[in-house]
């Protein structure tokens, strides 16, 4: 049996703008909630519940909800907060 290493319980997201524009890049921080996504990995979602994504061991993230803000089109920059 592999282990998983334990994740950080918060996170902060950067969320970069459209590619190749000069838009002001937006900081998120989400917190874990209960279950998982639909790849495994454990859900996280910001206070207001607008953005709720999963992220994976390595830091990965996948956008499963973005309200008020258009999907990335980039990748999102994920760093642990604790």
């Amino acid at each position: 049996m592999i282990a998983m290493a334990t994740l950080p319980t918060r996170w902060k997201l950067t969320f970069p703008g459209p590619a190749g524009s000069h838009w002001k890049k937006e900081t998120v921080a989400v917190e874990q909630q209960a279950g998982s996504g639909p790849h495994g990995y454990p859900l996280y979602a910001d206070t207001d519940r607008t953005v709720r994504v999963e992220i994976e061991d390595g830091g990965l993230v996948h956008v499963l909800d973005c309200v008020g803000r258009p999907l990335p089109d980039t990748p999102l920059h994920a760093h642990p907060l604790d």
